[in-house]
């Protein structure tokens, strides 16, 4: 007979001795039970927001099965309940009975036997796979469209995991005659394996390798329809690992083996696992296959071919100071959490290196504002710090070693990173003041575009009573312009930012892109007026503000660009607000523009208020453009208000016999035209406190703001759509349901009553069956 052959009739063995074991059936007959009951607990909850909502853009086959709130991903973290119970038996009821010996006296060798019993479990964790299988085939039939393959990888991965829990289990089993000991065993072993990588982190080589060890989220990225090599590798390490373990204990059974050489032998092949392991989660070894139909794992393409074009070694270099309230978060300890803001980048770019400094110095935001700490220095500081977190004080660099590396005061001293290229080129990557915290791929994709290209530059003027972006005033622009911790900063999104005053000596370089004119307060000088006309010449793009009482200022320059600002201002009735505010939507023409005026505005009815407004008229069209509208008003309940100036307060109200009248009224154009090789690209808007620091930080109940939206994709379209960096993915077409609310009952009809009875039937069958016989 063929070791195959041998292999086979143990494992058939086996499978029929658990199949006619009522712990096997009651094993079958409860996880079924339990996971058909969550899988239709969270059908219920998604049908119901489904029918609410009339569908939103989203994968509903990633919502249903996927991710850390899916159905796979409850039995994941479920299933180590069960299969101790499974494996308990396997070999430890044989030894009790003294069955084992037969096998022992046979031509068998202990390695046939381990293959056997371990076939027999994974064969009945197969049994187990059926219940979330049918579950996903149900979701394929109601679900237009399915993505197949990412649902795929997320039962391999569920599988792999059993497959895991069963060798640990088998092993277990074999080293006591106590079924309920291997059961209570392999809990702990499992209990290990997850708590392994929490050991050591402070120290590199020590963290990668109890990282790599431990089995805690080895399944999250396949549960989220990602294959990494480096996890279906430990899957095949972990249970070879263990039946090797197994096989070695049924040896030195059946022989006498010096404990020496059994110490060896286990310590050898676990040495042998652990530096597999550790080479194969090296970042230029782990290839990644994400299977999502979207592509949701990856890098988008325009990330992808932005990092193609960054050539050489690339370091990102995490600056940590102690004395930062930021500072746990990027710890030692925290190494391996970190990790995930930048592996995609490391995976496409193996020369990208992450590294860390940590230094004590003094921050404005940091500790020494701990009543605490009121008095001490900052070697005081840093030694109460150690303390705290069990570290040792010469790993920080003190602030004068600090500075011979890197002055970060400019940073205020929290916590940042630098990425720098080998020929010398840097850019600074910041984490942000708001939920999410870390840079986001969007930011770290602008990052990177800023080394390998010239970023565009934006000058803001100033000198003649124009908004800055050097000041914090409420009608001043450093919120979205300059803000080092606001995400959506024009210097965290690829832009360059200066300011510049052209009426007193100043001069708008080559290397300006783009030029801001926000709502100027005395005209410009004959020489500054000079150097804007000759900017606009040469086909300089531009970003005009205005507001109300600058007509007699603005309206000679902007005469010159066909456009005219009305005299008076706009008035908008409402219950909830001022009249002088007014409430701008998309035009439908501004689509034309940027997927972001032609998908973002509509699509959640985005307004941008704009607080004392004036319309905006075409008064003639000589100079070659071409008007796009961008912002519009309602066409009812808005008019030019002609009789009242002060709209703060008073109630006012459309009257026709002056002249007013309701109608649809333009509060911002785009204007561009061709000028030789190159397009210019304008904007003039109406009010030059809808991107204030002020108007960007109100909340107002009863409207969606698109105000950040407006500067996003105002500067996107300056920019000829290089920055802010595009990270759109493909449109999701599983977004459907075919089931409502009235088939909810059917679904837990099958899923909850039939499928457990049907396997509670075909099991009492079964052992009348064996009854009989």
């Amino acid at each position: 007979m063929t070791d195959l052959k041998i292999i086979m009739r143990i494992a058939r063995t086996d499978l029929a001795i658990l199949f006619y074991s009522p712990i096997a059936w009651f094993i079958l007959i409860v996880f079924s039970f339990l996971t058909t009951a969550s899988f239709t607990s969270l059908m219920e909850n998604i049908v119901t927001d489904y029918d609410l909502s009339g569908g939103k853009e989203v994968s509903l086959s990633g919502i249903c099965f996927l991710g850390s709130y899916g159905f796979l991903s409850s039995v994941v973290s479920n299933i180590y309940i069960y299969i101790p119970l499974l494996t308990m038996g396997l070999i430890s009821r044989e030894t009790a009975s003294g069955s084992i010996k037969l096998a022992y006296s046979s031509p068998v060798t202990s390695g046939q036997i381990v293959l056997g019993k371990y076939l027999a479990a994974i064969g009945f964790g197969c049994c187990l796979m059926l219940v979330p299988i049918a579950s996903a085939i149900y979701g394929s039939l109601v679900i237009p469209s399915f993505d197949w393959a990412p649902v795929l990888v997320a039962l391999l991965g569920l599988y792999l995991l059993i497959c895991a829990y069963c060798a640990i289990g088998l092993f277990m089993s074999s080293l006591t005659t106590y079924q309920v000991v291997a059961a209570v065993g392999t809990l702990i072993i499992l209990a290990i394996l997850n708590f392994v990588g929490s050991i050591g982190q402070e120290y590199d080589f020590i963290r990668e390798l109890t990282y790599w060890l431990s089995i805690n989220g080895r399944t999250i990225d396949m549960l989220n329809g990602v294959i990494r090599s480096e996890d279906v590798i430990y899957f095949v390490v972990v249970v070879t690992l263990f039946l090797t373990f197994t096989t070695f204990k049924l040896a030195s059974d059946r022989r006498t083996i010096s404990r020496f050489r059994q110490a060896i032998s286990y310590l050898g092949f676990f040495v042998a696992a652990m530096a597999i392991g550790y080479f194969t989660s090296r970042p230029g070894m782990i290839k990644v296959w994400d299977t999502t139909r979207t592509k949701l794992n990856s890098l988008t393409e325009n990330s992808q071919h932005v990092l193609a074009k960054l050539t050489g070694p690339v370091t990102i270099t995490n600056y940590v100071n102690l004395l930062d309230n930021k500072s746990y978060r990027y710890l030692p300890i925290m190494k391996k959490a970190n990790e995930t803001i930048f592996e995609p980048y490391c995976l496409a770019k193996p020369d990208l290196q992450v590294k860390y400094v940590y230094y004590y110095d003094f921050a404005p935001n940091g500790v020494a504002n701990n009543p605490k700490f009121q008095g001490k220095t900052v070697d005081e500081m840093r030694d109460y710090m150690t303390m705290i977190y069990n570290l040792n004080p010469h790993l920080f660099k003190s602030p004068a070693e600090i500075r011979q590396i890197i002055d970060l005061r400019e940073e205020q001293n929290t916590f940042v990173r630098i990425m720098e290229t080998q020929d010398g080129k840097r850019t600074f990557i910041r984490d942000f003041e708001d939920m999410d915290a870390t840079p986001s791929e969007a930011e770290i994709t602008a990052a990177i575009k800023k080394m390998i290209s010239t970023p565009p530059t934006v000058a803001f003027i100033k000198g003649d009573g124009e908004r800055e972006v050097s000041k914090s005033g409420d009608r001043d622009y450093s919120n979205f312009s300059i803000e080092k911790y606001s995400r959506a900063a024009l210097i965290n999104q690829g832009f360059d930012v200066c300011e510049i005053d052209i009426s007193h000596g100043d001069t708008i370089s080559s290397l300006i892109n783009i030029v801001v004119l926000a709502e100027m307060r005395t005209p410009l000088t004959e020489k500054g007026e000079n150097q804007l006309e000759a900017y606009l010449a040469r086909g300089g793009n531009l970003f005009i503000l205005t507001d109300t009482g600058r007509q007699e200022v603005m309206n000679p320059f902007l005469s010159k660009l066909g456009i005219k600002m009305e005299e008076y201002q706009l008035a908008q009735s409402s219950a909830d607000f001022s009249p002088n505010l007014i409430l701008a939507k998309a035009t439908r023409e501004s689509g034309k523009l940027t997927f972001g005026f032609k998908d973002d505005f509509p699509k959640y009815d985005l307004r941008v208020s704009m607080p004392g407004c004036v319309a905006l008229t075409c008064s003639n069209n000589d100079y070659g453009f071409q008007y796009t509208p961008i912002l519009e008003t309602n066409a009812k309940g808005v008019w030019i208000e002609k009789e009242q100036t002060d709209l703060q307060e008073s109630p006012v109200e459309c009257n026709a016999s002056a002249g007013e009248k309701e109608q649809t009224y333009i509060t911002a154009y785009a204007l561009s035209r061709q000028l030789k090789d190159k397009e210019q690209r304008i904007i003039i808007s109406g009010d030059a406190d809808c991107i204030s620091n002020t108007e960007l930080t109100l909340s107002r109940e009863g409207y969606r703001s698109g105000n950040f939206n407006l500067i996003i994709e105002s500067f996107r379209w300056l920019s000829g759509g290089e920055f802010p960096i595009d990270i759109r993915r493909p449109h999701c077409t599983d977004n459907k349901l075919s089931i409502g609310v009235k088939d909810i009952g059917t679904m837990k009809t099958i899923f909850i009553i039939i499928i457990p009875a049907t396997l509670l039937l075909i099991g009492v069958g079964i052992w009348f069956f064996r009854r009989r016989n």
